[in-house]
């Protein structure tokens, strides 16, 4: 019945035009002439067009700007209509479709809850640089590297809370947690050491029947309860490593640069210190200084929220140097001081950037230190593609979502020979030499296309290039010099919040922004070199020795 109503209201605007939102009490006539008078998801409807959030909902351009305000709609629903969460947010979405800025995949809820109440946001695996890829940061946020998530997780929505971490110790008997005056509740936990987090992952495990993700000792144990150093094999809930930590506040696959989780302006995402100091000693007397209810700022790109500020949280990790290199599904559990992410509520602005990390030893309790849950998910999309340009409607702005890139195939790294190994080609094709490239790399899955590159020639006011009259759309990008396409490359990489990859005298540019002669340093977007081109078109490791790329 649900989505009847949901189709049935599109359709209405379809054959009366928007306008008939503005007129909600003939959209209820008309939904209860088709579905009757008891149907509840109908007076949800009526009720948000009658709260006016329909021009509101018309002015949001982009998916970061619908995101927050379906968000922020539903609170309003809920505060002045007393309408739970869940029919506040499906009346707000099924406006949304109706109005076409949204589409049906994107309205499904891909999360969980437990049966304690803790909320989980599903996060796809990716690539992304892990560290400080702005350049200002500290020694311990260098170097920036390639990090690559290869599983799937689902990332608790919020920190979790006084009100779920009540639960776990009244019913286990483990330390109450103080919470200093600042309120229990809605608020995230504070003054829990590191294996208290461990324990409540552990409680929450059982109860949801998976394996525990802890031994007693801290080291992590797989689904058939032996340790293991393998992330991935964890299937328990736990904390979140510290890769899979900054993946997450980055906003994963749908990451748009952001220094903070969400936003480049902190006031919208975090709860901090705009004067700081240290920690108050009487909160009483500090009444602008206060953990606050999880979920009151903006959401990042996935959805999360408090990732910026309100509290530093507990990840899995011991606190280490980065290695310089690329690394997959990073984790370490030996013993020593434990990272923490995200700033707090009484520490400054530049604690809650998304790279910042800092150490505290996994027996101590702070009190502006929780954490946050995640827990394993089963894979839903390949490892090594990216989604599409999105169509968007003809009169709004173009506009690429970050993680929304020109389709890319992962090319593993091998040996070939390079040049005319057939002996019939051009004098400038030999001598046939053995070619070693010693990184993995990913590379277009087709050429750039005028769909593609005319959405950045719209965004940086260049002039598009002539398609001399054959057509633009899916065709490949054509009438483009060797600048113009780097200056693309260095644009998309902008957008998916990497490193430029090329100066403006055509140098690459490693992870820093300095100059450098090695391809494996460079993570921003890039031509291909010659010789990972002839690799990628023979079919790298996968090679059948065609003469053309995939045939004879």
């Amino acid at each position: 019945m649900n989505e009847r109503v949901r189709e049935q209201l599109t359709e209405l605007v379809k054959t009366h035009g928007v306008d008939i939102l503005d007129q909600p009490d003939k959209i209820e006539t008309l939904l209860k002439t088709s579905f009757g008078e008891s149907e509840t998801k109908i007076m949800a409807i009526v009720t948000a067009l009658r709260e006016g959030l329909l021009r509101e909902l018309l002015r949001s351009k982009d998916s970061s700007t619908q995101t927050a305000a379906i968000e922020g709609f539903s609170r309003r629903l809920r505060k002045n209509r007393s309408m739970d969460e869940e029919a506040a947010t499906w009346a707000i979405e099924s406006i949304a479709l109706a109005l076409g800025k949204l589409t049906p995949a994107e309205t499904e809820y891909s999360g969980i809850k437990t049966t304690n109440g803790d909320e989980l946001v599903y996060v796809e695996g990716g690539s992304f640089v892990m560290g400080d890829t702005w350049g200002d940061g500290a020694d311990v946020e260098k170097p920036a590297h390639r990090v690559n998530i290869t599983y799937d997780l689902y990332v608790g929505k919020y920190p979790v809370t006084f009100e779920e971490y009540d639960r776990f110790f009244m019913e286990t008997g483990a330390t109450e947690p103080e919470d200093e005056g600042l309120g229990r509740g809605r608020r995230p936990v504070i003054n829990v050491n590191w294996f208290q987090a461990t324990w409540y992952c552990n409680w929450l495990s059982e109860k949801e029947g998976l394996p525990p993700a802890y031994y007693e000792d801290g080291s992590l144990l797989d689904e058939n309860g032996k340790k293991t150093n393998d992330i991935a094999r964890v299937r328990g809930y736990r904390l979140l490593s510290e890769a899979e930590w900054e993946y997450a506040a980055r906003g994963g696959k749908e990451s748009r640069g952001h220094k903070y989780s969400g936003s480049d302006d902190p006031s919208l995402v975090a709860w901090f210190d705009e004067k700081p100091s240290e920690a108050p000693t009487d909160l009483s007397e500090e009444k602008r200084l206060v953990a606050n209810e999880v979920g009151m700022k903006m959401p990042n790109e996935l959805g999360l929220y408090d990732m910026s500020g309100n509290v530093w949280e507990w990840c899995s990790d011991r606190f280490d140097d980065y290695a310089g290199s690329e690394q997959t599904n990073p984790h370490s559990i030996s013993e020593g001081g434990r990272v923490i992410r995200g700033g707090c509520w009484f520490k400054p602005a530049s604690l809650a950037e998304i790279a910042r990390r800092e150490e505290l030893s996994p027996m101590e309790i702070h009190n502006g230190v929780g954490f946050r849950i995640c827990r394993a998910a089963d894979r839903k999309t390949k490892a090594d593609s990216f989604s599409q340009i999105n169509e968007r409607q003809a009169n709004e702005a173009p506009f690429i979502p970050a993680g929304e890139i020109p389709d890319l195939v992962l090319v593993e790294r091998g040996s070939f020979k390079m040049g005319a190994t057939w002996g019939d080609g051009l004098i400038d094709e030999r001598p046939v030499r053995e070619v070693r490239i010693t990184y993995d790399f990913y590379i277009g899955k087709h050429e750039v296309r005028f769909s593609e590159f005319d959405v950045f020639c719209e965004a940086t006011g260049r002039i598009p290039p002539s398609d001399e009259d054959w057509g633009r759309g899916d065709l490949p990008i054509i009438n483009v010099t060797w600048w113009d396409a780097v200056e693309f490359c260095n644009w998309l990489s902008e957008r998916e919040g990497l490193p430029k990859a090329y100066d403006d005298d055509g140098r690459l540019l490693d992870a820093t922004g300095k100059a450098t002669d090695k391809l494996e340093r460079v993570p921003g977007f890039r031509l291909p070199t010659e010789a990972e081109w002839e690799y990628a078109a023979r079919g790298g490791n996968k090679s059948e020795g065609h003469k053309y790329a995939g045939s004879d």
